[in-house]
């Protein structure tokens, strides 16, 4: 009879097993509660200077440069806009950096994609040796090759316009849209091509009808990329192009900085209008950017 109160209580106390559950799963929520709480800081960060220059795009020019910072402007200026776009020719620029982006997504689509089968499709001598050799040259800066590039290109004639931008691209320029869309290639099985080569396809058959179609992950990426690539552009077009009217986006953006006085409130409203697009393309084709992504480094 003395035992049983002791009984009873043993009884009654929960199993060590599920005590320990209990205290790890409070564990791990605390956890993500303060993993989610340094996302919501960290994105708050990178978002404030998004802010500044939306809300900077409506005040006025005193306002841009009042200190402390003016968050809401008063008034709203809309018309800051309106007399940009009037000022220049903003929509000739939109125009000029779609089709600069829309040849190039072109050219580097056909020749990374060609590229890439080669590389992960095919077995010649020296396959490995050269794609190395292809990678180290990611290392090398673009000033580095500048010169040499200008030079070449003006005596081909090609210097004032997009020549020296577009045709490049065609030829794999884009190393890293080829690694990419390499990596990528090297996870389709290889028995989809076997069974396609006993049925008596060509390689080109093969690359057009059966791996084209498999990396369409990889591709809109690597379409992404170039697009975002060529929208913030500038050193390159700063080179070669000399008309104004053919300038991209980036450059038409630098024609609102003035040469004593600069009306910032402009330049963050053109700011705005230039990001814009991007963030808005981002929006809608996040998944499968991410998608393209990771799907590349599951095979090396």
């Amino acid at each position: 009879m003395r035992t049983a109160p002791a009984q009873l209580v043993a009884s009654q106390a929960p199993p060590p097993s599920a005590a320990r559950r209990k205290r790890r799963a409070l564990r791990a929520a605390g956890g993500g509660l303060g993993k989610h709480l340094a996302l919501i800081v960290l994105s708050a960060m990178f978002a404030l200077p998004l802010v500044w220059m939306v809300g900077t795009s409506f005040k006025t020019a005193g306002q841009a440069l009042q200190l402390p910072v003016v968050w809401w402007p008063h008034p709203f200026l809309w018309s800051n806009y309106s007399e940009l776009f009037a000022a220049l020719p903003y929509f000739r620029f939109f125009l000029n950096t779609f089709v600069y982006a829309g040849v190039t997504i072109v050219g580097v689509c056909l020749s990374s994609s060609l590229v890439a089968y080669g590389f992960s499709r095919l077995r010649w001598p020296g396959r490995d040796a050269v794609f190395y050799v292809m990678l180290m040259t990611l290392i090398l800066p673009f000033a580095c090759t500048l010169i040499p590039l200008f030079v070449m290109y003006k005596r081909f004639g090609w210097i004032g316009g997009y020549l020296p931008l577009e045709v490049p691209t065609f030829f794999g320029s884009s190393v890293f849209s080829t690694f990419l869309l390499r990596q990528f290639f090297m996870t389709i099985p290889r028995t989809l091509s076997d069974a396609a080569r006993i049925d008596g396809a060509s390689e080109f058959y093969i690359y057009r009808r059966i791996i084209l179609p498999l990396a369409k992950p990889a591709m809109a990426a690597v379409i992404l990329f170039q697009f975002v690539y060529c929208w913030n552009d500038f050193l390159g077009p700063l080179v070669y192009i000399s008309n104004e009217n053919s300038y991209p986006l980036s450059l038409g953006l630098a024609l609102v900085l003035g040469e004593y006085t600069t009306n910032w409130a402009w330049v963050m409203a053109g700011a705005t209008a230039a990001t814009a697009p991007i963030v808005i393309l981002f929006f809608f084709t996040q998944r499968t950017f991410i998608q393209g992504i990771t799907l590349t480094g599951t095979k090396g």
